[in-house]
């Protein structure tokens, strides 16, 4: 018996099994800004930005910063050692993760590696 296209095989658990080719998967690309609602958060929603919403949010930061860093407070050389630091961060309590842009700000990446999960106020 010939099984169908997306139908499980039972005896190898898989579609893509016993001569029949794979099932593509549905490659869903989501660009800009993306609002969730999140009732336990204290905005009501978070923010989830895609990786070039993100460098454009980056830029903007390290001019609004005056190209120095949030964390050791020293001027960045290379735009390359620059990553964005979440204040709130998620092992800490935080949003499953938040880029709503007061919660993102321009760090070196080995400042924000020795950070970690910790919250910083600079409030």
């Amino acid at each position: 018996m010939r099984l169908r296209r997306n139908e499980l095989c039972p005896i190898h658990r898989s579609v893509s099994c016993c001569g029949r080719e794979p099932v593509p998967k549905a490659l869903t690309i989501r660009l800009g800004v993306q609002r969730i609602e999140d009732p336990h958060h204290p905005r009501g929603y978070r923010e989830l930005r895609s990786a070039a919403e993100m460098r454009n949010l980056l830029k903007r930061k390290v001019a609004e910063q005056s190209r120095v860093c949030a964390i050791c407070l020293e001027e960045f050389t290379d735009y390359s050692d620059v990553v964005p630091d979440h204040k709130n961060p998620k092992g800490m309590g935080g949003a499953w993760r938040d880029d709503h842009p007061n919660n993102i700000r321009a760090a070196h990446w080995w400042c924000n590696g020795e950070k970690g999960s910790t919250r910083i106020d600079d409030d």
